[in-house]
């Protein structure tokens, strides 16, 4: 028992640990690599704007902190602006926390290294589940930001 209580204490440190490793270098991501949505960024099929009104996600990003700016990075807390060059950069940042929350679920799989598979799930579970939130409010952070610069652009 009190090996399980050790191995489960090392995930924890090791989980914690990708997670704000990430966070910490993901300002200083070159943001021409953040120009763009490959996958998992991708819009899928289901993501309309109904589908984050059913989800009440405005009431989401109220409860969730926000920790953009713990690192460097920018906050998210509130549009820098309203001009398209504003827009345009805080997509950039939406994006980039879009990735490090990605890259906090995807660096949970690195527990599948030395752990038994059920117990490697279960946490890679808990971390996509905990990140889960804040995936699907960067999301649509994102989408919203995106229609309004395409609205823009058309409109010139």
């Amino acid at each position: 028992m009190r090996e399980w209580a050790l191995l489960v204490v090392v995930d924890l440190v090791v989980v914690i640990g990708i997670s704000v490793l990430i966070g910490a270098v993901a300002p200083r991501w070159p943001s021409r690599w953040l120009a763009s949505d490959p996958v998992p960024l991708h819009r899928l099929p289901w993501e309309s704007p109904s589908f984050f009104r059913r989800l009440r996600v405005h009431r989401w990003a109220r409860r969730i902190p926000e920790l953009g700016g713990a690192f460097g990075g920018a906050s998210k807390d509130a549009l820098p602006g309203l001009t398209g060059e504003a827009l345009a950069g805080y997509l950039v940042e939406v994006r980039r926390a879009e990735w490090v929350h990605w890259g906090s679920v995807l660096g949970s799989l690195v527990l599948f290294a030395f752990n038994p598979w059920w117990l490697a799930l279960a946490f890679a579970v808990a971390v996509t589940m905990g990140n889960l939130p804040f995936l699907i409010v960067l999301r649509n952070n994102r989408f919203r930001i995106q229609r309004i610069l395409d609205h823009e652009s058309r409109s010139r």
